[in-house]
């Protein structure tokens, strides 16, 4: 048994001292060959930031009235039916040219109707609340032009004096006058857009010490039918 063994380890020895004597090979790795592989880069989506946009208009709470002042004539681009008081006393004491009388937009005017327009005429005295009413006061109802919309911008509203009207716009009024109760109407009257105005004098009852010449117009819309206006300005 001993024997067997010894035999083997002499044939284990051989094997080892031979693979010691084998030549070895020394394998160099050129570094500077070698690329990096790219690397992946993951960008993480970016949230959003929602836009809050704030409606000042439907905001009540932007629009207080003891932080923002509001104007107390409550300016508003529809002037229909409304009265409007004059801007104005003049133009430095000159006259304001009218523009030249349109003949071809008055001829294009209906002249007769069907329509009827009535209604009353008083001022009221801020200082007693006492309504004023005269009789026979001088109603004319004035197609909407651009003849007239320059008067009514210019002279009633702006309080500017202007050169005398073209005799030719007489042909397109039509007058009337109040009866004791300040009442007055219209009758045969197109459908359409009108100024509607009226001249008085008034002086103690409306609180003037002396006389003045109050005038009155609106600019009012006519339908078929009856259409009801009421001429009333407040004094002093």
């Amino acid at each position: 048994m001993f024997k067997l063994n010894k035999k083997y380890l002499l044939i284990a020895l051989l094997i080892f001292g031979l693979s010691g004597c084998a030549e070895r090979r020394v394998i160099t790795i050129n570094t500077s060959t070698i690329r990096e592989a790219p690397r992946t880069i993951y960008h993480q989506p970016r949230e959003e930031r929602v836009r809050e946009e704030i409606l000042i208009r439907d905001n009540p709470n932007l629009v207080r009235r003891d932080i923002v002042p509001v104007p107390r004539n409550n300016p508003t681009v529809d002037i229909k039916s409304r009265e409007r008081q004059s801007i104005t006393t003049g133009l430095n004491g000159e006259i304001m040219e009218r523009m030249p009388f349109p003949i071809e937009e008055y001829r294009a005017l209906p002249r007769y109707g069907n329509s009827t327009v009535m209604g009353r005429v008083f001022l009221e005295n801020s200082i007693n609340d006492e309504r004023i009413i005269k009789r026979g006061l001088k109603l004319y109802l004035n197609p909407v032009t651009s003849y007239s919309r320059q008067w009514y911008e210019q002279s009633y509203l702006g309080g500017y004096k202007m050169t005398r009207p073209d005799k030719r716009l007489f042909n397109y009024l039509k007058f009337t006058t109040t009866n004791q109760n300040g009442e007055f109407s219209f009758f045969g009257v197109p459908a359409g857009e009108y100024y509607i105005g009226v001249k008085l004098k008034c002086a103690n009852e409306c609180g003037y010490k002396t006389t003045k010449i109050i005038r009155v117009v609106k600019e009012v819309s006519v339908g078929y039918g009856t259409t009801e206006v009421e001429l009333t300005k407040v004094v002093p």
